[in-house]
């Protein structure tokens, strides 16, 4: 079985909403939110079975949106709903389901 999933890529981009391309957008949620969902529902039956738990590890920006940040801020977002979601359906089979948000480690 498998006790643990942890998903941790993470990838992003800087541009302001006007200048920022849909490919952008994409690009980004492929990795950090579609990756998470991909890799979980890959996992889940055994995490499942095992009564482990998911962590994911988004950002603050997750939960409050920067400006000149919004494709990683929309991909992160998707995490944090996700996550949630998750949470509430695996609380009846034993599974946690941790939502890690670190701060900012880009220099200003």
């Amino acid at each position: 079985g498998l006790w643990g999933l942890v998903n941790n890529a993470g990838v992003s981009t800087f541009g302001e909403v006007e200048f920022a391309s849909l490919d952008n957008y994409k690009e980004v949620a492929e990795i950090n939110l579609w990756g998470t969902v991909r890799v979980t529902k890959a996992f889940l039956p055994l995490i499942r079975r095992a009564k482990g738990r998911v962590v994911n590890i988004t950002s603050m920006l997750g939960r409050m949106a920067s400006p000149s940040r919004s494709c990683y801020c929309v991909s992160k977002y998707g995490v944090a709903a996700f996550s949630d979601c998750l949470r509430q359906e695996m609380y009846r089979w034993g599974v946690r389901v941790i939502l890690i948000e670190p701060s900012n480690f880009v220099a200003a």
